[in-house]
């Protein structure tokens, strides 16, 4: 068993594929094989499944994969030792993103980051809070930015910012002629939401008042976007994350209505393993990422007002 062995088993565990892990390790695929089938015959047991295409870790395979990368991040550790700190900003550093922050932060965090660090490799991907932590504990990713305060054991949560939530109703709905809603006014069969497994789709739930009523049309959607849309071509509303006004057209903005108190939001963490080798290149990103934020949270103006002739709330 050496550490040549152990990379080859992470890059085959990631790429799913002899063809691209070979490629990726600079072997031939028939001396991949090879590494993997001596790995395997000396820990006695099957490591992957090879009949599935892709390739699937068994479930003892899959405890190995986290021990190896733990070992290799042990070996990196005494090689920072050496290096310094400056040396962990190079390389790859592979960070998870959930959606309703993905297309709106990234496009102006990732180019800070790359000029700052022109030696960090990033590798980053979007994905839903549960398979973040599950990536880093199994130690595919090394830090995950989500809007939830979960936690596991071994991971470490640093709040970045706090973001409220906005209503964007169409022009079609009665609450439309509000300057502001109280989110107990707002009604759940109008309100088109995320589709389950996003946290946003819960913290919405948790806020719209449930009504005797069904929607007519129900629509499962990954996308805020999307929403935006059925909001503007079939009715009813939908709640927005501050960092989705950074993308929305100034006519648009007119068919946003702030929520009153008690209002809502959620604060956005970054989360990494305890202990993690590349903390402090996970801790810079969180800071990168807040300034983005305040930077960009004090730009957005939008009008709440409706049209002249329309009744506004009660204060």
């Amino acid at each position: 068993m050496t550490l040549e062995r152990l990379r080859y088993l992470v890059a085959l565990a990631e790429e799913r594929s002899f063809t691209r892990a070979a490629e990726r390790v600079f072997l031939t695929q028939p001396a991949l094989s090879i590494q993997i089938r001596q790995l395997e015959e000396e820990l006695k047991v099957r490591l992957f499944d090879r009949t599935k295409r892709p390739l699937e870790l068994t479930e003892v395979g899959r405890r190995v994969v986290a021990q190896a990368r733990r070992v290799l991040e042990e070996v990196e550790k005494l090689r920072a030792l050496v290096g310094g700190e400056e040396g962990l900003f190079e390389g790859v550093f592979r960070v998870g993103v959930i959606p309703t922050l993905a297309p709106y932060l990234l496009p102006r965090l990732l180019p800070r980051l790359t000029r700052r660090w022109p030696a960090l490799e990033l590798s980053v991907r979007e994905e839903l809070t549960p398979g973040i932590l599950q990536g880093l504990l199994e130690g595919r990713l090394d830090a995950g930015l989500i809007g939830t305060p979960e936690g596991l054991p071994g991971l470490e949560l640093t709040s970045l910012f706090e973001e409220g939530f906005v209503a964007y109703v169409a022009p079609s709905h009665p609450l439309y002629a509000r300057s502001a809603l109280h989110p107990v006014e707002i009604p759940l069969e109008d309100t088109w939401v995320l589709s389950e497994g996003h946290c946003f789709r819960e913290q919405i739930l948790s806020v719209c008042r449930p009504g005797p009523l069904r929607r007519r049309v129900e629509f499962q959607s990954g996308d805020l976007e999307t929403l935006v849309h059925l909001v503007e071509e079939v009715g009813g509303l939908t709640l927005l994350p501050e960092v989705a006004l950074w993308t929305l057209p100034e006519d648009r903005r007119t068919r946003l209505r702030p929520l009153t108190s008690p209002g809502a939001g959620r604060t956005v963490y970054l989360v990494q393993r305890e202990g993690a080798l590349k903390r402090p290149v996970a801790l810079a990103l969180g800071v990168e990422a807040r300034e983005v934020f305040h930077s960009l949270s004090q730009r957005v103006v939008y009008s709440s007002s409706p049209p002249p002739g329309q009744t506004t709330c009660p204060a």
